[in-house]
């Protein structure tokens, strides 16, 4: 499982229905495929994030807390999203050979306040760097550049969105618009490949 996350994440565009064929030989089933799968998204969001923005490393205490916590409680539990029903919830030893996604509904609402909801930016920006849209002038190199993960020159890149007028929040916000974007893409291309196995297997 390791090695798949690490190919979505590095190679996203080479994932595809062998890697889940592999996995489910191995006995891994499809739901921990997709709960693995949308943990991964989450970093890959969140590891732009702090890296565009240069958040400081926590002390190792921190991160082995924070194990702990998740190991014993769960993310649901540090998501907030077990105070909300999950229309869409699916019990670990259900079948979801169909690919049903029992967190579309999170995402949703996620996808939406980030790129929709209220903000100093642009909706319609947002939107554009969430899907990887070809972008003119400096914000257009900076969301490629989180995007990509390619923080070679990023800080140059936020002093030119600062010399054209782009305030710290909304630059924030199209930073995490288009770490949202590519984690999203990721989620996406898993559940192609899972869906195309799914496919193979019922041939």
């Amino acid at each position: 499982m390791l090695g798949f996350l690490v190919k979505l994440t590095e190679s996203p565009e080479h994932i595809g229905p062998h890697d889940v064929a592999s996995l489910r030989a191995l006995g891994v089933t499809e739901r921990a495929i997709i709960d693995a799968t949308y943990i991964c998204m989450g970093f890959n969001v969140i590891n732009r994030i702090a890296d565009a923005m240069d958040f400081e490393l926590p002390p190792t205490g921190v991160f082995v807390r924070g194990a702990w916590f998740m190991r014993r409680f769960g993310y649901r539990l540090m998501s907030g999203s077990w105070t909300r029903n999950n229309g869409g919830h699916v019990r670990s030893n259900e079948d979801v050979s169909a690919a049903i996604d029992p967190y579309d509904g999170m995402l949703r609402r996620l996808q939406h306040a980030v790129l929709s909801g209220p903000g100093t930016l642009e909706a319609a920006v947002r939107q554009a760097a969430g899907r990887g849209a070809q972008m003119s002038g400096a914000l257009g190199q900076y969301v490629s550049k989180v995007a990509q993960r390619d923080y070679k020159g990023i800080d140059n890149c936020i002093a030119e969105l600062g010399l054209e007028g782009y305030s710290d929040d909304q630059i924030f916000e199209a930073t995490v618009s288009a770490a949202l974007g590519a984690g999203v893409r990721r989620l996406q291309l898993a559940f192609h490949a899972l869906r195309g196995s799914v496919a193979s297997r019922a041939a």
